[in-house]
């Protein structure tokens, strides 16, 4: 059955349960249409309902409704870099720095309903973020000529942080998106939490690194923020419109309640929000061991160059460096599930972790039992490349799953040819290439912007274990994965460095961050190296999503080299080439 474009849906939503874990909400008469994001504006009649509640893909405004201290900054923090990482441009509105900025740093008081004073400054800052936040979507199409289409502009996702916790305050949001002269398409993202240790960890966190608590002692924060909530509490209003698009999180993912969210809007942020959670577990980063060399066939593009075939087994050295990432590994997951073995979730007894909680998911519960092993629970993930699917071969204890997407880059009919013999086979390619190393794509290959978006699924799946997670793959993959994990520019990937028997420890940290810890596992001498160390990122303010620190040099971690930040200058800013 169809309806009349405008007209409001005659049947009211259908909730559809799938193992208590996702629900998603739609009218029977939708189920006729494909979804309105990526449309072009104008062609509402061929998008119907659909395309009424999305505007236009390439101007979103994400907008965070929920209580203080139920996650909304760690969701906007995550999105944010997830979404600049896959080539969308996006940034976070934070209307509470907007608050600070105006009024400085208030206490419950400020938020009483009653306080004439405090509401009317609230509702300036929010229309100053708001204002702002116009400005910065619509800014890539202010200097476009007549000629230059729109679609040709990259998305602009803004996320408006905020309570946001009144229908009216929400109705102001959508009125204003929908008047802009270009359109900004909305959709509300809802977290609601009532799970006690959840809530008790979120507070936590929140009077750690919020500046409205700075200096102040704990239990005196810890009361203002309950109080903040109580303020909030009398008048708050859940999304309850089945007319508009909205995502309800519950519990930082425990469930997802989707709502009138079409096409790549619930592709690209629906998995994300049913993967990110604040637990502790590491994730190890390791390239493929060196090999015998195989053996060498002629190939690429002009008949010369050579690579190793696909059968090349792993060299002395190889088989050293797995031995000695098998046993980091394994003695970091054995202390990590000893550090977190008192958390028996519903007895009544659960203990929060320094910086992080599992509420209410079992250590052990993220693999399946044949991936757990005696040694305690570690998913391994690896490229189909024999090298390094033997090196990432730690354990009989532990099943090693591989990917495709994992793979190296594909350099298509350039394969084994180095970079000086392209130059030659193609030098108008190769400038190209020089220009923009991100984007040029290899003839019958891949650029790095393809290899990112088949690296989605991988990355969704790391970020939803809650036990340790170890990534064997190659160069270019894992310049993708640091760059998500460090929150720099993923145009800039390229030019980074990652050695040889090296491996990355990527810990997460409070406010959706990562630490991230350097190791050389086996010896290898600077001066007779190619390889060139890491380059130093800049450390990004507050909110940044990675930050880089010394690990104490104690347990096992003593018995590896530890990169030296002072170590790292001369490492080339060029693009680094390389599929081992």
């Amino acid at each position: 059955m169809n309806f009349k474009h405008g007209s409001t849906p005659p049947t009211p939503p259908i909730h559809i349960e799938t193992g208590g874990f996702l629900q998603m909400s739609r009218s029977l008469e939708d189920e006729t249409y494909e979804g309105g994001f990526g449309r072009e504006p104008g062609n509402e009649a061929h998008g119907g309902y659909a395309f009424s509640l999305t505007v236009s893909a390439s101007r979103l405004c994400i907008v965070l409704v929920g209580l203080p201290g139920r996650g909304k900054s760690f969701i906007g923090r995550k999105l944010a870099n997830y979404l600049n990482w896959r080539g969308t441009r996006c940034r976070v509105f934070n209307v509470g720095q907007y608050r600070r900025e105006v009024a400085g740093s208030a206490t419950a008081e400020f938020f009483k309903g009653t306080s004439e004073g405090g509401s009317s400054v609230r509702e300036q800052v929010a229309q100053l973020a708001l204002n702002d936040m116009f400005e910065w979507l619509e800014s890539p199409s202010k200097n476009l000529t007549k000629t230059e289409d729109y679609k040709d502009v990259r998305d602009s996702v803004a996320i408006f942080d905020a309570t946001n916790s009144t229908v009216k305050r929400r109705e102001m949001i959508k009125k204003q998106c929908g008047e802009r002269e270009l359109g900004v398409g909305v959709v509300f993202v809802e977290s609601i939490c009532d799970q006690p240790e959840l809530l008790e960890e979120n507070f936590r966190q929140k009077i750690k690194i919020s500046p409205d608590f700075e200096n102040m002692p704990f239990s005196e924060a810890l009361a203002d923020l309950k109080a903040r909530v109580k303020n909030y509490e009398s008048v708050y209003e859940t999304i309850n419109d089945d007319t508009c698009s909205y995502i309800k999180v519950y519990n930082l993912s425990a469930k997802i309640l989707a709502n009138q969210i079409f096409g790549r809007m619930s592709k690209t942020i629906i998995p994300c929000l049913m993967a990110w959670n604040i637990g502790s577990r590491p994730i190890w980063l390791c390239r493929a061991g060196e090999t015998d060399g195989g053996v060498s066939v002629k190939t690429g593009k002009g008949g010369f160059g050579s690579r190793r075939t696909q059968d090349a087994n792993l060299s002395e050295r190889g088989r050293e460096l797995r031995e000695k990432l098998a046993y980091f590994v394994s003695e970091k997951v054995r202390a990590f599930h000893l550090n977190n073995s008192e958390y028996t979730p519903g007895m009544g007894s659960e203990k929060l972790h320094d910086e992080s909680a599992f509420h209410g998911v079992r250590l052990d519960s993220g693999l399946p039992v044949d991936m757990r092993g005696e040694k305690g629970a570690c998913k391994i993930m690896c490229s189909t490349m024999p090298r390094a699917y033997q090196t990432a071969a730690l354990d009989e204890d532990w099943r090693v799953e591989q990917f495709s997407s994992l793979n190296p880059l594909d350099k298509g009919d350039f394969t084994g040819l180095e970079m000086d013999e392209i130059e030659k086979v193609d030098p108008e390619w190769y400038a190209q290439l020089q220009n923009d190393p991100f984007q040029t794509r290899f003839p019958g290959g891949e650029s790095y912007k393809d290899l990112i978006q088949r690296l989605e699924p991988c990355l969704i799946d790391m970020e939803q274990q809650v036990a340790p997670v170890l990534i064997v793959s190659h160069v270019s993959v894992l310049q993708c994965l640091v760059a998500y994990f460090r929150g720099s520019p993923v145009q800039e990937c390229t030019s980074i460095a990652f050695p040889m028997d090296t491996l990355v420890e990527m810990i997460p940290v409070q406010g959706g961050s990562w630490k991230e810890n350097r190791y050389s596992l086996l010896p290898r001498s600077r001066i007779n190296s190619k390889e060139p160390f890491f380059k130093q990122p800049v450390l990004g303010k507050e909110g940044s999503v990675s930050s880089i620190s010394e690990a104490s040099l104690g347990g096992v971690e003593g018995d590896f080299v530890q990169f030296n930040m002072n170590e790292m200058e001369g490492n080339t800013t060029h693009p680094i080439w390389g599929d081992s």
